[in-house]
């Protein structure tokens, strides 16, 4: 009986077997497992329940299985991507306005306006309201460095 792929998804392994196959050209068992660090016996299982819930297809060729994203695959893959960089792009920017703080606290010669405002225009495109308000912050200690 098939897995849910809720439960499915919940973990990382088959997230990134996914996510590698939709990335790989070709994609095949093997490569998959190498990029996602995983055995090839955990891999080959993984593979197994997205063929069986019809997000991969294998095409053999010789004695290789290539390995193809269906289209109910793709979408998946698709969405899978993009929540992990829903996921990871606060982060990201957060540490950016921490350190973009730093540096407009030091002012003097570490401070480049052009880079610096660049910066803060795409912290506050962030549509996050807290990295807004950093980059407000910032701005304004910039706007009292260079007087």
């Amino acid at each position: 009986m098939p897995e849910s792929l809720d439960w499915l998804f919940l973990r990382e392994k088959p997230t990134l077997a996914l996510l590698a196959i939709a990335e790989l050209d070709p994609a095949y068992a093997a490569l998959v497992a190498k990029r996602i660090d995983s055995t090839f016996p955990h891999t080959s299982s993984i593979l197994s329940l997205l063929e069986d819930n019809g997000l991969i297809k294998a095409r053999p060729e010789g004695r290789v299985r290539y390995l193809e994203l269906t289209n109910q695959g793709k979408k998946v893959a698709a969405e899978l991507k993009s929540l992990r960089e829903a996921l990871r792009a606060p982060t990201v920017l957060r540490k950016k306005a921490d350190r973009l703080k730093e540096l407009a606290d030091r002012g003097g010669s570490q401070l480049r306006l052009g880079p610096l405002r660049r910066d803060i225009s795409r912290l506050k495109a962030s549509g996050d309201d807290e990295l807004i308000r950093a980059a407000d912050e910032i701005d304004k200690i910039i706007l009292a460095a260079i007087g």
